[in-house]
């Protein structure tokens, strides 16, 4: 009989004993308990520190994953989960804690011949109004991450994985590549089943979006050319599925890019991995944390000592006022515009859209300030009015301009305020870079309202620019738009937007002239 994930009770982990200590009450496996009895004379927040024998691998404000050395040579890797919120203390009464949980669900998988990390102790701890579960696994010996970069051999098999795992009616509906690692033969293992479901069986409807959601960091998701060979392997792997099977893949794709693009947004508003929360009473700080890594700590300092002296601002306009530094540029916006702001920064980064990066939001007492860096050079309309553009390059930045905008419409995002004077181009390169995104809104992105307008902008500041590149120009941009937007699988109606496109080019030059 497969073994069913329970909710509540001990946890079913083999050759097990249970223990308690004046910090941590749990179970630990026999063999190895004398090996991890020194966690257990620790606190929470002593592990990580020097002398713990572990450091600190990942860390969010739910959250933290630890790596190290324990007993005689055991290489262990330890998720602590903070129960903080009252929400998270009646989820863990009601389902049990998530620690327990994530190893029930880890034998669960082990039980059906899947290849998921060995769970070796789960634990809990009171310590004050503070609360922690944390789960102790067996690390992988010479661990690697999985990516799409992978040998195709490597992909095969972890699309054979995820077919084992479907065909035996589990489902891991968080799954994504972070949560595989390769051992030294390429071998994959499963890691993080905390939110893993023993279905019994796994529609098409559910493989479309596993298979989607797993394979959302490509634009074409899993039918992207990065991933076909993962997808081939799951295709021979799995149960036969039928030919409608694809057209349901593009579609769970445009749904699970739209939520994360959404959900992407959110993090510059929270603790996580892109973005780093201080306070500095009355003043909150929310720092963008590029690729992951802390920010530079002259930059920031920078801001700082912006915000603690403000000098007189280069521009002052309805919405607020403007300052130029060497690095940076501030924005002084009300709060509300201020995080949205910064918002579509990241909802920017999110869809490859080459921009100015973000840097750090502060707000004060229902005032914000927005800092980003600032792109080298100058804007796109005093680089051509100053000298004329060879033909060559005009082309190549048209064509780069192209997918700019088309992966921006791809992603359901706008630019109300679209023209030359917002964008900047690198003359190495050819790539043209957004700045100025207070115009950046979003919708859906099968609705092309606004799209028109955008491309309207765009040609009749071609125009006045004395259409360099000329013709050439025209056709290399529109070649790069639709070429970003079939790539994420967002065709659009091009012909419909190019008439709305010259009709609202028409206009702005009959308002400008």
């Amino acid at each position: 009989m497969v073994p069913q994930a329970k909710t509540r009770g001990n946890p079913p982990l083999p050759h097990s004993a249970p223990f308690a200590t004046p910090l941590w009450t749990g179970v630990v496996t026999a063999q190895l308990r004398a090996a991890l009895a020194p966690l257990w004379q620790q606190p929470a927040d002593r592990w990580g520190q020097p002398g713990s024998g572990l450091s600190v691998v990942k860390r969010s404000s739910v959250r933290t994953v630890l790596h190290g050395t324990l007993g005689d040579g055991l290489q262990v890797h330890v998720k602590l989960f903070l129960v903080g919120r009252l929400s998270d203390r009646a989820r863990d009464a009601l389902l049990g804690s998530r620690a327990d949980r994530e190893l029930r669900h880890l034998l669960a998988a082990r039980a059906l011949g899947l290849p998921a990390v060995e769970p070796l102790a789960a634990a809990a701890s009171a310590q004050g109004a503070t609360a922690h579960s944390c789960l102790v696994t067996r690390s992988v010996p010479h661990a690697q991450p999985f990516t799409f970069s992978a040998p195709a051999a490597t992909l095969r098999r972890v699309g054979e994985l995820l077919a084992r795992a479907h065909d035996a009616g589990v489902l891991a509906p968080d799954l994504h590549p972070g949560n595989i690692v390769l051992d030294a033969e390429h071998s994959p293992w499963l890691l993080d089943l905390t939110a893993m479901r023993h279905t019994g069986l796994v529609d098409l409807a559910q493989r479309a979006r596993a298979l989607a959601f797993f394979c959302q960091s490509l634009d074409a998701g899993p039918l992207d050319p990065s991933a076909g060979e993962l997808l081939a392997a799951y295709l021979r792997a799995g149960a036969a599925l039928p030919p409608a099977f694809r057209p349901l893949l593009a579609r769970a794709h445009r749904q699970v890019r739209l939520h994360a693009l959404v959900a992407f947004g959110r993090r510059s508003s929270r603790a996580c991995r892109h973005t780093q929360l201080s306070t500095d009473h009355p003043a909150r700080w929310f720092v963008h944390r590029p690729h992951g890594e802390d920010p530079s700590p002259e930059l920031l300092a920078a801001c700082r000592a912006f915000a603690s002296a403000p000098p007189t601002p280069h521009k002052t306009g309805r919405r607020g006022a403007v300052w130029l530094l060497p690095d940076l540029v501030i924005k002084a916006r009300a709060a509300s515009k201020a995080a949205q702001l910064f918002r579509a920064h990241y909802w920017l980064l999110f869809a490859g859209v080459p921009a100015a990066a973000p840097v750090a939001l502060r707000l004060r007492i229902g005032q914000g300030l927005m800092f980003a860096r600032r792109l080298p050079g100058t804007d796109l309309a005093r680089e051509l009015a100053a000298r004329p553009l060879p033909a060559r390059a005009a082309v190549r930045s048209a064509a780069h301009l192209g997918q700019a905008i088309g992966r921006l419409h791809a992603h359901g995002l706008r630019n109300r305020d679209l023209k030359f004077d917002n964008l900047l181009r690198d003359p190495n390169s050819g790539v043209v870079s957004l700045f100025d995104l207070d115009g950046i809104r979003r919708k859906r992105p099968s609705d092309t309202r606004g799209q028109g307008q955008d491309l309207g902008r765009l040609f009749a500041a071609f125009a006045a620019a004395g259409e360099p590149g000329g013709a050439l120009a025209v056709r290399a941009f529109l070649r790069g738009y639709a070429r970003a937007r079939r790539r994420l699988l967002q065709p659009g109606p091009l012909p419909r937007l190019l008439r709305v496109a010259a009709l609202r080019a028409q206009a702005w030059a009959s308002a400008h002239r």
